[in-house]
């Protein structure tokens, strides 16, 4: 039998999700917390009830008793996705290796734990932890498990230990909850904490009770309900952590709605990586390229299906490619995305069309220091536009040097030129070929086979066999 809680109407405090967890007596499993304090533990104590709910609460704070308890880590680190799965998988096997035949035949068993790197007094380091809960959906039932990772933002270490409570009560509370509805658990995940306490950058379903969960969907959930502003995928379209994307690489980003990926896009990566390769003297493998769709449009037109920006997604990485899905509207405010992790190095690859838009005063209609607090807060880290040359249907090729920018911004264009924060891409003019996406959706819409010319086969093929 499944468990009968209540359906989601208001949200609950977190005391009253802690209290109405205990007084389930099927519920028992242990919470174990490294880095942050025992929060999560503490809500369901002190909400009552917790001695027929919680079997263990631990905490493995030095590092050779977590080596000892959980074993260590490959990569050396304490903060990991690994470390994690090592915690859930004991404390699981633990509880119902030893209570399993002496609790009610109807128990359901779960293990929390979380591994932290909350904020210390002196210490300048990014404020990061992996959660998770591995659970009985069902008696009996083999367990099924929610991985996530969190950034925590609240500028003391009191302040992320309690998001950090809140958050965990959040996830065993949902786990049953929802069991039955992936989305409702995720939007449920930050209910009691205020915007921009946290945010969750990767979310990950498993086992029986998940089988048919969308993981790729339950990722792109994250940005369009708000809950982070940056998801990632790897070009084998899994959900990847920014932090190991970026890892001792130089972001190369290339947004676009890629609606669809064409030949333009293509050239314009690959001229891209060597530009920049050439510009800041590194090896090309040491830059990784993501492009990134906005999904700024899910957010104020209020709509739930993604279907449309998931298959654009899955195009990106069958291509090859990192995708990346972000709420940040303006280019300044995703440079400074980069900039809160330590990224200085950075470049935005785009068009000369996009270039007139960064120049364009209306964009930034509402922002109290206007374009030049963008363009500011845009190169306050060494960060570089790239520039792809555009060439029209009538053949005119139009350049950084040959872009129209409003009198009051020549001088400040210049200074950028001139400073190489723009920076001309070059590419072969004789493999340049023009560019209209309206033009291009409409040749699509209208049949025929003009417009294979203008994309990658594979975006060829999927196209045409979604318009058969």
């Amino acid at each position: 039998m499944k468990p009968q809680l209540a359906t989601r109407t208001a949200a609950m405090s977190t005391a009253e999700k802690a209290l109405q967890f205990n007084l389930d007596p099927l519920h028992y499993g242990t919470i174990a917390e490294i880095g942050a304090g025992q929060e999560v533990a503490r809500h369901f104590f002190q909400a009552g009830g917790a001695s027929g709910t919680v079997a263990k609460a631990t905490s493995a704070y030095d590092m050779r008793f977590s080596d000892a308890i959980y074993g260590p880590d490959g990569t050396g680190r304490y903060v990991t996705e690994e470390r994690l799965l090592r915690m859930l998988d004991r404390e699981y096997r633990l509880v119902v290796d030893r209570v399993s035949d002496i609790r009610d035949p109807g128990s359901r068993f779960f293990a929390f734990a979380d591994t932290v790197s909350a904020k210390r007094f002196g210490v300048d380091s990014e404020n990061h932890g992996w959660m998770g809960i591995r659970f009985q959906h069902e008696p009996g039932a083999a367990p099924s498990q929610v991985v996530l990772h969190v950034r925590m933002l609240d500028t003391s270490n009191l302040g992320q230990q309690a998001a950090l409570g809140i958050l965990g009560v959040n996830l065993i509370h949902s786990a049953y909850q929802y069991v039955d509805d992936c989305r409702e658990l995720v939007d449920s995940l930050t209910e009691n904490l205020t915007w921009g306490r946290v945010e969750i950058d990767y979310i990950h379903f498993d086992g029986p009770n998940f089988e048919g969960v969308d993981n790729q969907a339950m990722a792109l959930r994250l940005v369009t309900s708000s809950l982070g502003p940056v998801v990632m995928f790897d070009p084998a379209g899994k959900g990847a952590l920014p932090a190991d994307m970026l890892y001792k690489r130089v972001p190369m980003i290339i947004r676009g709605t890629f609606r669809p990926f064409t030949n333009v896009h293509t050239d314009m990566i690959a001229c891209g990586v060597e530009g920049l390769a050439a510009e800041l003297d590194i090896e090309p493998e040491r830059i990784v390229v993501l492009c990134e769709m906005n999904v700024a449009r899910y957010l104020y037109e209020a709509q739930d299906d993604v279907s449309d920006l998931q298959a654009r997604v899955q195009m990106v990485t069958a291509l090859g490619y990192n995708a990346m899905v972000t709420s940040h509207l303006r280019f300044f405010r995703l440079g400074e995305y980069f900039l809160k992790r330590s990224q200085r190095r950075l470049a935005f690859a785009l068009s000369v069309h996009d270039l007139s838009t960064i120049f364009d005063e209306r964009y930034y209609d509402g922002l109290q220091g206007g374009i030049l607090q963008a363009v500011a807060q845009l190169f306050s880290s060494d960060s570089k536009l790239l520039v792809y040359p555009n060439l029209t249907a009538e053949g005119e090729v139009h350049t950084v040097e040959s872009i129209e920018v409003p009198d009051e911004q020549k001088y400040l264009y210049r200074h950028l030129l001139y400073n190489r924060r723009i920076v001309a891409l070059e590419p072969d003019r004789k493999r340049m070929v023009p560019y209209d996406p309206d033009a291009l959706r409409a040749l699509i819409a209208a049949g025929g086979d003009r417009w294979r010319s203008a994309v990658p086969a594979l975006v060829g093929e999927r196209i045409g066999q979604l318009t058969l």
